[in-house]
């Protein structure tokens, strides 16, 4: 029974001593918790961007770790294979200089048929004036000099009544 009572007493002591430090820890403990929801209240919106910016960040420099990796692969492992090497080659070729070249000269005439239809329009309004204005029963006139049968009788068509 004697080593229940100095266990029980020993127990006692280390409460006492622990217990002596408790109000301070709560005091700091709630004075901790006061500051989180002051920063949570008043920052919360930069914190999020901090770390939103931090995020992106390392997701960027997972993908330049990949392009890097990429540009050494091909670099360094694929470009040393000669008919591969060829192939990528030929194929730039065929598609900057026959491919995109003959789309540029296609985009290129059609600007300047843009830029001369311009002028050409005003001119072409500015040269109207000159024209000569023609009545309708110009074309219609019944004369004698627009009888082709009696002028040039082989060449036209025969008669109806014929």
């Amino acid at each position: 029974c004697v080593c229940v009572q100095s266990t029980l007493s020993q127990s006692i002591k280390l409460l006492q001593k622990t217990s002596s430090d408790l109000p301070i820890k709560v005091t700091n403990i709630l004075s901790a918790i006061d500051a989180a929801e002051y920063l949570i209240i008043n920052n919360a919106s930069y914190v999020v961007k901090q770390e939103a910016k931090g995020f992106v960040q390392s997701l960027v420099g997972y993908f330049k770790q990949y392009t890097d990796w990429v540009k050494n692969s091909l670099t360094a492992e694929v470009a040393q294979c000669k008919p591969i090497s060829n192939i990528v080659d030929s194929a730039e070729i065929v598609a900057c200089s026959f491919i995109i070249d003959s789309v540029n000269t296609f985009w290129f005439g059609l600007g300047g048929c843009c830029i001369l239809l311009i002028p050409s329009i005003i001119f072409s309004v500015k040269l109207s004036k000159y024209y000569r204005r023609m009545d309708t029963e110009d074309v219609f006139e019944d004369s004698p000099y627009n009888d082709t049968l009696n002028w040039f009788p082989r060449a036209s068509a025969p008669p109806s009544d014929w």
